[in-house]
């Protein structure tokens, strides 16, 4: 993922490296989907979508948050996303 030769990143080159390797779109996407979803009405084609990423891209999307230094909004961002599914 993001090109990197090695899953073990100096601590002091995380910053540098998720700068280079990151394309800002996915920075974007990886770190604001889930405000987009809560606003979104569910229905069971956005599920299905929603599904695709946590059981395909889960791995990628935590590797590219702890790399941008936010590992610690995962846990929120996962609770967020089971209460917009509680609405369906």
């Amino acid at each position: 993922m993001c090109s990197l030769k090695s899953s073990i990143v100096n601590n002091l080159d995380i910053e540098a490296t998720a700068k280079t390797t990151i394309p800002s779109l996915v920075s974007y996407s990886c770190q604001y989907w889930v405000d987009h979803l809560v606003h979104t009405p569910p229905d069971k084609t956005l599920m299905e979508t929603v599904k695709f990423l946590m059981y395909e891209k889960l791995l990628f999307w935590m590797e590219v948050m702890g790399l941008l230094g936010k590992a610690y909004e995962v846990a929120l961002i996962l609770k967020r996303t089971l209460a917009w599914k509680v609405r369906l």
